[in-house]
């Protein structure tokens, strides 16, 4: 599906058939406020993975999104809409100018007649007398509650039944050869993320600075922390105001065997510092660890609160000698992008896992 990057508030992009009702309902456009992962589930920490596709709707692009349902609660709204994809993303961060519900509400399960007499399957792409099968579960004419969908490697559509079971697609009627609007996928397989494609420093809209000291910090914290469990990698020159992005340098210390940053999707650790204070509070901080170790003022490291930035390298007086920064957050804890370079490189550690930190921390807000 092509998105577009306008900003209009609803256009209608289709109509589709609301299936096993009669009815139609029209699938709507919307801009999103920041780049959205999207999920099988409604929940806020489910993994990327089989469940969850990083980055896939970026900021400031549009969503087309079939219906809304209620859920767990996140980012203020407990409302999630569903995409065109078959993907929730939550309503909160998804410009569809009203608080409330302005889709029709999905209808999870939904119910389509079996064509033939149907074997369940335990796994999708069986084969119909696959260990585990269930013969002639599902009768010619009979009406099967699907609940999800998904695809397979060559393509396929598989069904996931009410009973746990699944059936090809092809022989049921949902009216569409194509993946049912208003059904979730039941996982990820088929569904590239396509994340920012930049190298190095990208753009975003800038967060709200508005609010007290203590609210905006929150917001600080919160961008940092959603970058958690993303399956990130640490990738030099990565990430910026937009968020993760690939790396600028192809190879770390002129290694090939450490292999290519270039290639690699994340964020360094000047990147990520940056993104949480201009995604958290619209401020910019400067791209690198030298100037971000003049921003803001100066506090003793015993001093240290959550959301003050923490640096190391080798002389405390001079900024360009910075060489990696962190953000503190409470207990002797840190957040920050650091290798080693696998998926788990924005990661929380103790504050002395790199050594003695500078004598001063800079306090950007306060």
């Amino acid at each position: 599906m092509k998105r577009g990057l306008g900003v209009a508030l609803a256009c209608v992009v289709g109509v589709m058939p609301l299936l096993g009702t009669g009815t139609a309902w029209a699938a709507e456009s919307y801009p999103v406020k920041t780049t959205l992962d999207g999920r099988t589930v409604k929940d806020p920490d489910v993994p990327v993975g089989t469940k969850r596709v990083a980055d896939l709707y970026p900021a400031g692009s549009d969503v087309d999104l079939v219906c809304q349902q209620r859920g767990p609660g996140y980012g203020g709204s407990d409302i999630w809409d569903l995409t065109t994809d078959g993907l929730w993303v939550p309503d909160a961060y998804v410009l569809t100018g009203s608080t409330g519900m302005v889709m029709p509400e999905c209808r999870i399960p939904q119910a389509f007649p079996a064509r033939v007499d149907l074997n369940g399957r335990l796994h999708k792409g069986d084969a119909a007398d696959a260990p585990g099968s269930v013969p002639d579960r599902y009768r010619a004419g009979q009406q099967i509650t699907i609940d999800c969908q998904a695809a397979t490697g060559n393509g396929m559509i598989w069904d996931h039944t009410g009973d746990g079971l699944w059936v090809p697609d092809t022989y049921v009627s949902t009216g569409t050869d194509g993946f049912v609007a208003g059904l979730p996928r039941c996982d990820t397989d088929g569904i590239e993320g396509h994340g920012s494609g930049v190298h190095g420093r990208n753009t975003g809209p800038a967060g709200p600075s508005t609010g007290t000291t203590a609210e905006k910090l929150t917001r600080v914290l919160d961008a940092a922390t959603s970058q958690l469990g993303k399956g990130l990698t640490y990738a030099w020159g990565a990430g910026g105001k937009g968020g993760p992005s690939s790396g600028i340098h192809h190879y770390p210390d002129g290694d090939p065997a450490e292999g290519d940053d270039y290639d690699r999707f994340g964020f360094d650790c000047s990147g990520l510092t940056l993104y949480a204070y201009w995604a958290g509070a619209g401020i910019d901080i400067g791209s690198w660890t030298g100037p971000q170790y003049q921003q803001g003022r100066a506090v003793a490291l015993a001093q240290r609160a959550p959301g003050d930035l923490v640096f190391w390298g080798p002389d405390a007086d001079d900024p360009s000698t910075t060489t990696h920064v962190a953000i503190y957050l409470g207990d002797d804890r840190i957040l920050e992008a650091a290798p080693p370079r696998d998926t788990s490189s924005v990661h929380v550690a103790s504050l002395g896992s790199h050594g003695q930190p500078l004598t001063t921390v800079r306090r950007i807000l306060g």
